[in-house]
């Protein structure tokens, strides 16, 4: 990779980095507000809806931005690229218009099989037509990514965070409206932002939808519609069989685990907002793309699993902060929920044969086999370990589908992998990462409880560093030093 394609990366990771924080925040500063406005099982039922919710939310646009990405590089014609994401942005509308329709026929039968009663009906009809603003935020966003413009990305999300946070503390805080008023403020911010970026983007519609077009983006990204449900199947069963296996109040300490992972979260999200355009870019020049990526698979990993451990040092703190101490009850799930983040995001970086190849349907086979591995832990652990079992199966799964992704890819499209350091750094955290929730969970004084979870952070972040290849090792070093030179400045 060029001095120039590293400063690009880097410099988009902090940017993206910095709008993923913006967007993210308001529902972490906000989190508290919930926490302590609704009940535990207010807040639980939220999560179980959103369950729900979310295998309609990726139904609409069926992954149109995908095959966006694939072939908007392929261009210089303004004409092709205004036909290509007018066609997008009219499909996902189409597909928005069904998805209310579907919770106005059915809202009534969901809520009895997810509560077993229908006094959630209304609720769910309103969490669906909330899924449509958002979905078309997120392409909007999206659309931003696509013409590399980082700044208006950022702040664009800065504003809906800001309305976001704003509308909760007037819904939930002032006017206790109670779980409505998360959805409000759901759809009023996100509407907003969206009007916002299509403006920013608006020279690259035409008022015309294009049947080839629409045919060529639907040949590469229907086939991953599969996948994509099942991706989210592997996070939406642990809460629907955690449901069903206990009450909602269980989903909820399951729930806020998963927020406390926000850090994490952040951190590969902004890694791969900013590398995913760039390994599309370079998916024609074989050798280069060859050359960078076992070194962004190292540095992935290092990074990413650095921040896991510092996060696990201030676990305690997190969830003292984000909720009451009665959601002390899953800091034990958070060690095990990170480590999930390393092959969730994974695949941006080890899978770039099914993209170059076209054969996009490996992605759903993969994440189908993935969702199998899930339902049968599921079936087995959830019941008999509860909340350890949920989070223990939701790891297997994504391990499954990174690693199955992984071996396909690799036959596709063959690359030189530095398998030893991904596996001695998984290692290195699991040992770390127990030793902190021991540690946690002792009845030791805050001051060397805190101590003994820093030592063990320092042994992971010093030890990855010191085992990470030369050429990786050389590029941390160039991108944290222009950091810092950027920073005295």
């Amino acid at each position: 990779m060029s001095d120039r394609q590293e400063s690009s990366v880097a410099r988009n990771v902090i940017i993206y980095g910095i709008g993923g924080v913006l967007s993210q925040a308001a529902g972490l500063i906000t989190l508290p507000l919930m926490t302590h406005s609704l009940s535990s099982l207010e807040y639980g039922s939220i999560e179980v809806i959103t369950s729900l919710t979310g295998y309609f939310n990726l139904l609409i646009g069926l992954n149109m931005m995908t095959g966006l990405y694939r072939f908007f590089f392929q261009t210089e014609d303004d004409r092709d690229r205004g036909e290509m994401v007018s066609t997008t942005f009219l499909f996902v509308g189409l597909c928005g218009a069904l998805v209310i329709l579907i919770s106005l026929l059915l809202g009534g039968l969901f809520s009895q099989r997810m509560f077993g009663n229908a006094e959630y009906t209304g609720l769910i009809r309103l969490a669906f037509t909330a899924l449509v603003p958002v979905a078309v935020y997120t392409y909007s966003l999206n659309l931003l990514r696509l013409q590399n413009k980082a700044l208006p990305y950022m702040l664009i999300a800065l504003t809906v965070s800001l309305i976001y946070m704003g509308c909760i503390i007037l819904f939930v805080a002032v006017m206790k409206v109670g779980i409505p008023g998360y959805y409000y403020s759901q759809i009023i911010s996100n509407t907003i932002g969206a009007v916002i970026a299509l403006f920013l983007s608006r020279r690259l519609f035409v008022p015309r939808f294009s049947l080839k077009w629409f045919k060529k983006l639907a040949r590469y990204s229907f086939p991953l519609v599969p996948g994509t449900l099942f991706g989210w199947s592997l996070s939406a069963n642990n809460r629907m069989f955690l449901n069903a296996s206990t009450d909602p109040v269980q989903v909820a300490y399951y729930g806020l685990a998963n927020k406390a992972t926000i850090v994490i979260t952040l951190a590969t999200q902004a890694f791969c907002n900013s590398w995913e355009p760039t390994m599309y870019s370079l998916l024609n020049k074989e050798d280069k793309i060859k050359r960078t990526l076992p070194s962004m698979l190292s540095l992935y990993t290092f990074g990413t699993l650095s921040i896991c451990t510092l996060v696990m040092t201030v676990a305690r703190e997190i969830f003292l902060f984000l909720a009451p101490p009665e959601y002390l009850a899953g800091i034990g799930l958070l060690g095990i929920m990170q480590l999930r983040w390393i092959f969730t995001m994974g695949v941006y970086v080890i899978d770039p044969g099914t993209a170059k190849s076209g054969k996009t349907w490996w992605v759903s086979v993969m994440l189908g086999l993935a969702v199998l591995v899930n339902l049968g832990a599921n079936s087995i652990l959830t019941p008999r370990l509860g909340l350890y079992g949920a989070v223990i199966s939701e790891l297997l799964g994504y391990v499954t589908a990174m690693c199955g992704r992984w071996i396909v890819s690799d036959r596709l499209f063959p690359i030189n992998w530095d398998l030893r350091y991904f596996v001695v750094m998984i290692v290195l955290y699991g040992i770390a990462a127990y030793g902190q929730t021991r540690i946690i969970l002792s009845d030791m004084n805050w001051g060397l409880s805190f101590l003994l979870r820093l030592l063990l952070a320092a042994v992971v972040v010093g030890g990855g560093y010191l085992l990470i290849d030369r050429e990786s090792k050389q590029t941390l070093k160039d991108v944290l030093g222009k950091a810092v030179q950027k920073i005295r400045k």
